[in-house]
């Protein structure tokens, strides 16, 4: 399993959502209604890119990684050892096989974004969630969730 890339953001999800957009694409839409469907599964597949539900507006750290091929899944987050809370699995198409992250605030490209190569157009993308789980509350210091994406040629 050959690790072609890696990175971690830390992010701030804007209206509980984030997206990953082909840097070329400008036909990438996101959904105006959010279905239960999408509320369920946490992330909605477009045409082309990902929509990525977070579970509030508070602070994630997201981190990204791009593989040869399809990497052993692990069911606990790497950093601190727990459990995800929840893990999906979908076909999602790049066709210029490029992507960066946006948000509702900034849906375009903007110039000296960092973006990440794809080895092909249509790739699998794991998502795992570690949710924060409780109350939480903003006056108090807290722990970021933790959204890993994992992409590899379908």
């Amino acid at each position: 399993m050959a690790l072609l890339g890696r990175a971690n953001f830390a992010w701030q999800s804007d209206y509980g959502q984030f997206y990953v957009i082909d840097t070329e694409d400008a036909g990438f839409r996101a959904p105006e209604n959010i279905t239960p469907e999408m509320e369920r599964r946490g992330l909605h597949v477009p045409q082309s890119g990902l929509v990525i539900y977070t579970q509030d507006c508070l602070q994630q750290h997201i981190r990204i990684a791009i593989h040869a091929s399809q990497p052993v899944p692990s069911d606990n987050e790497p950093m601190g050892g727990r459990v995800w809370t929840r893990v999906e699995t979908v076909r999602a198409r790049f066709p210029y096989r490029t992507f960066t992250l946006a948000s509702p605030s900034a849906p375009d490209v903007l110039p000296c974004v960092p973006f990440f190569a794809l080895p092909a157009s249509e790739v699998m993308v794991r998502v795992s969630w570690m949710e924060f789980e409780g109350r939480r509350d903003d006056s108090l210091p807290f722990e970021p969730d933790v959204i890993q994406l994992e992409f590899w040629p379908a």
